[in-house]
């Protein structure tokens, strides 16, 4: 009997001295944040909001069909809030609906909730879409054909709503 109590008490002073070290470390540990990102100090375009979930229809709620395309094809990974931002090098051609971008960085749309952002940018009056993480700007663009964080899931949509998306970049200006 003593040894089984022993035993016992053994074990409950391992767990309370391990549940103290792991404490210890998780609070030793730093909190994981994003890098600054080269955008971050850019204009916040006007659009802004969250993604509802898969099904929902935001027509009748005064959303369009750019919207209604945009929850559709990236609803299943459940993006929430969004942020655009626009290169302010190039927002004089954004506000104007202007369809000739210059080479470089053009315009960002961050979802920090999934800790992605999609890029747009500029290359010989073409664009070049990815999808970088903000932990560390790398690309995390699937090469998966049809899936939602495939850039060319991008390049056809953007093609696809041209009264919207007026040189590639998307908006209402």
């Amino acid at each position: 009997m003593k040894n089984v109590f022993l035993g016992i008490m053994s074990v409950i002073a391992m767990l309370g001295i391990t549940g103290n070290v792991l404490a210890a470390e998780k609070k030793a540990a730093p909190a994981e944040k994003a890098m600054p990102m080269y955008w971050d100090k850019w204009d916040k375009g006007t659009a802004k909001g969250i993604v509802p979930p898969c099904g929902v229809n935001v027509l009748p709620l005064g959303g369009d069909d750019i919207l209604q395309a945009t929850v559709d094809t990236y609803c299943a990974v459940k993006p929430g809030q969004y942020s655009s931002y626009i290169n302010p090098a190039v927002m004089d051609i954004y506000k104007k609906r202007g369809n000739k971008y210059p080479d470089g960085k053009t315009g960002i749309l961050e979802f920090k909730e999934i800790g992605v952002a999609f890029t747009t940018d500029h290359k010989n009056g073409m664009p070049i879409y990815d999808v970088v993480s903000l932990k560390d700007g790398k690309s995390v663009a699937s090469k998966e054909k049809g899936h939602p964080l495939n850039p060319e899931v991008c390049a056809n949509c953007h093609a696809s709503f041209k009264q919207v998306c007026v040189g590639f970049v998307c908006g209402n200006r």
